[in-house]
């Protein structure tokens, strides 16, 4: 006991020293989603740094601001962080978030005759390469005996192809939330969910370049933001409401997201090394990497000190 309390003091003191100079993390954050949240949770309340937040419209922007170092953090799906740092990109994966696969899906629009992912074969389809849309459906039409080239493909991203799919321009699309949410509330419906077909983790990705000298702070930050997952699971009529006032957007498709994703952070851990290698092993049986890839390195599992082992919401 008395060894467990003076590590617990020695890594509180050295959270403090580490923050005791002037800290700024630059994150980027996808549609206000993680500075509402954390906002609302009550978790930017006395920072011992500061942050400032970068707003993003989609994932890939948020991986190229990486790569570039234009920002210290962001929260973004797996598949464009694999394949950045197997072509030597400059991140590190700190931290996991888990959301139920019912959130990653194929969809079509309203009225739409396609019944199962077979139907796909001859469609008009909207993906974006190196994404979860691509995996996602990748790996339906394997489940259903089709090649890869079954559907018509346009390359979209996700606010353009959900448009497409509720416009009946397009047939469908493999998508995530809150782009699902929106096609249900326009009256089109779920195909089939990641569910059994891919892990869809979302990372907390730092890039490299100020990572030791940040350390301390994005230590702090991934506790604040696993709490804050904890409280949104039992608050999330208040997020939603939060979100959706400041994205000008409807709250019913923000409590849809909210409470299909249910959310929560983990740390690094055997299985997410397995669902990495996995992703990294799609990408290059989609052609999206030239050669095999080891995600191991790729991990910074010295955060995991920071993080609670939460109990799965979702299982």
């Amino acid at each position: 006991m008395i060894k467990g309390l003076l590590f617990a003091a020695g890594l509180l003191a050295g959270t403090s020293a580490g923050l005791a100079e002037a800290v700024t993390l630059t994150i980027g954050d996808q549609f206000y989603y993680s500075s509402t949240l954390l906002e609302q949770a009550g978790e930017l309340k006395d920072l011992p740094y500061q942050i400032e937040w970068k707003r993003f419209n989609a994932g890939g922007p948020v991986v190229e601001a990486l790569n570039v170092g234009s920002i210290d953090l962001g929260i973004v799906g797996d598949t464009p962080v694999i394949a950045l740092a197997a072509r030597g990109g400059p991140v590190k994966v700190v931290a996991v978030t888990r959301n139920r696969p019912d959130g990653t899906a194929i969809v079509v629009g309203k009225d739409s005759p396609i019944k199962t992912v077979a139907d796909l074969a001859g469609k008009r389809v909207a993906i974006w390469k190196g994404s979860w849309s691509q995996q996602l459906l990748y790996s339906a039409l394997e489940q259903a005996g089709l090649p890869s080239d079954a559907p018509h493909y346009s390359y979209l991203m996700p606010t353009e192809a959900v448009a497409a799919v509720s416009q009946g321009t397009l047939d469908a699309t493999a998508t995530w939330e809150p782009y699902v949410s929106m096609v249900e509330r326009q009256g089109g419906r779920v195909l089939v969910t990641a569910k059994d077909l891919m892990p869809a983790p979302v990372y907390v990705v730092a890039n490299t370049g100020h990572l030791d000298e940040n350390r301390a702070a994005i230590g702090d930050f991934v506790a604040r933001l696993q709490r804050a997952r904890s409280w949104a699971r039992d608050h999330v009529d208040v997020y939603a409401q939060a979100w959706a006032r400041r994205n000008n957007s409807d709250p019913a498709i923000a409590e849809s997201w909210f409470r299909r994703d249910a959310t929560w952070v983990e740390p690094i851990s055997a299985q997410t090394l397995a669902d990495g290698q996995q992703t990294a092993d799609f990408l290059v049986k989609a052609g999206v990497l030239q050669q095999p890839y080891d995600v191991k390195p790729l991990y910074d599992q010295s955060f995991n000190r920071y993080l609670q082992t939460p109990r799965e919401a979702s299982r």
